[in-house]
């Protein structure tokens, strides 16, 4: 009992500490906002939050590459699903600032932790590390037992010829087909590695989220033109494995067993064996390693068993798998990362994609016109009460909607709470609705003249408002002399989802429902 309490009570710290310290900016802005004489501030701080404060704490920060490779992602995913519910996406985007392709990151990025995208993401470094891990001891499994082949028991003599051929014939085939494939393009990516790495993923990665994904991994690859280097680097990297498992495979069989080499033919001359052997042996030989001459290639034929002929041909066989073999895969392997890695690097977003094009008039309005807010929607949205919004901490924030000049602003007795000021305009309402967007509170206590007949209008503007905080409340600040209007405001918050227990008239009450502690 005592062990499954203090495991529970150790979960629940490690939670609240990590959900406290991932907000640092959030936590600055509502504890240190206050002028000189101990008032709250009548206007939030406003400051651009980098992206990476939408991710979860759970995970790493996306890299750049990342970043747009999300985007790619929810593009993908939009044109399939239609356009997603980006109403706050665009707000937090908005109030991140930057470029066009900038806020498009950030947009995405919201709208990627509810839609899965994100953690889909993370989820793909696992299943290439799985698959990876197949791949490769496969390619591991595949090279010793293609030496252990060419080489026998012992029993009988290797032919070099054959023994050659097992080893390095496919490599060399596939690599000559990947440098045409440089120039002349077989198919999607000239590498059948490669193409079974892609049939691999597809089959481990179930799920929308992922399957989104991997297309958008696909997409990135065949707008930067770097499809060749991406499956290239994995193709050169199962051959590597495969290459020195074999290389390492004939050094020990070698130094533990005895083996005999020779050729055979039917119908060949002896000078053919003697010309290829100086051919393939022209590089080792260079590096002064010992290669069988002439005499020993015609002693071989002959099933000669000179043990000084035995070391020539084996110094032989491992330095053409070794030179021919595993270093130009391992050339390749360097060549298609750096390449790689230079296109994620140099990519960027296509603004020009009908998707992207459509965004910008919404995430860069060239004007922000002042007044009063626009007619109010046909349809309200709903409130979002009591739920968890992402980089939320213990801030507790006010504000005042639409209060006529008569009602004193701020009210006294709220310590903790940061006063974000009077919303009586378009501009001071895109100024509240920026700051929480960048700065999520975890109690938002709404105060409302409740003199004033409730319209449509505000009401969609308190929906709003909730969901950039755990916890909302209505203030009934202004007290009308008819409670028929007061009861009027309590049916429109109900139509919106606002509970009665969400609903105070009088200050005590709401500096209660301010001070108490969430949950």
């Amino acid at each position: 009992m005592r062990s499954r309490w203090s495991k529970g009570k150790l979960a629940s710290l490690a939670r609240l500490s990590q959900r406290f310290n991932s907000i640092p900016h959030a936590q600055t802005a509502w504890r240190h906002n206050k002028a000189p004489n101990g008032i709250l501030s009548a206007r939030p701080p406003f400051s651009t939050m980098p992206l990476t404060t939408t991710h979860t704490a759970m995970h790493d920060p996306l890299t750049a590459f990342e970043q747009r490779w999300l985007a790619e992602a929810t593009r993908l995913r939009e044109e399939v699903t239609g356009p997603a519910d980006d109403t706050m996406a665009v707000r937090r985007a908005r109030a991140t600032g930057g470029d066009l392709e900038h806020r498009i990151l950030a947009r995405a990025a919201t709208l990627g932790e509810r839609s899965g995208l994100m953690s889909a993401i993370h989820s793909r470094r696992q299943h290439i590390r799985l698959i990876a891990l197949i791949a490769m001891t496969i390619a591991i499994m595949g090279g010793a037992g293609a030496a252990s082949a060419v080489l026998g028991d012992g029993t009988h003599p290797v032919n070099v010829i054959w023994a050659i051929s097992g080893l390095l014939g496919f490599h060399a085939i596939t690599l000559l087909l990947w440098l045409i494939g440089r120039w002349l393009p077989l198919g999607a990516s000239g590498s059948l590695a490669g193409q079974l790495w892609l049939q691999l993923q597809a089959r481990l990665g179930a799920g929308p989220a992922l399957t989104s994904v991997l297309q958008a991994h696909s997409s990135i690859a065949q707008q930067t033109g770097a499809s060749y280097w991406w499956l290239g680097r994995v193709s050169h990297a199962l051959w590597l494995a495969t290459l020195s498992a074999a290389l390492l495979t004939l050094v020990f069989l070698l130094a533990t067993r005895r083996y005999g080499f020779v050729w055979e033919t039917t119908i060949l001359p002896a000078d053919v064996f003697v010309q290829l052997t100086q051919i393939l042996g022209a590089l080792p030989a260079a590096l002064g390693i010992t290669m069988p001459d002439a005499t020993m290639v015609l002693n071989a034929g002959e099933t000669s068993g000179i043990d000084a002929d035995r070391h020539a041909w084996s110094a032989w066989l491992v330095a053409s798998v070794l030179l021919y073999g595993a270093l130009p895969r391992a050339a390749a392997l360097v060549i298609c990362q750096f390449r790689w890695h230079r296109a994620q690097r140099a990519f960027r977003l296509d603004l020009d994609l009908p998707a992207y094009a459509t965004l910008q008039a919404r995430l860069m309005p060239n004007v922000e016109h002042s007044g009063i807010s626009s007619a109010a929607p046909a349809r309200l949205p709903s409130f979002h009460a009591a739920h968890h919004t992402t980089g939320a901490g213990d801030g507790r924030c006010l504000m005042a909607l639409e209060l006529a000049d008569d009602l004193a602003w701020p009210p006294t007795g709220f310590s903790r709470a940061f006063d974000a000021g009077r919303i009586d305009s378009r501009d001071a309402r895109h100024q509240a609705l920026d700051h929480l967007a960048q700065h999520s509170a975890e109690r938002l206590l709404l105060a409302i003249d409740a003199r004033l007949s409730p319209d449509r209008g505000a009401l969609a503007l308190i929906a709003e408002l909730s969901r950039y905080a755990d916890d909302t409340a209505v203030w009934f600040y202004g007290q009308p002399a008819d409670t028929t209007r007061m009861a009027h405001w309590r049916d429109g918050l109900q139509q919106i989802g606002l509970a009665d227990d969400h609903i105070v008239d009088s200050a005590d009450l709401a500096r209660a429902w301010v001070e108490a502690n969430h949950g």
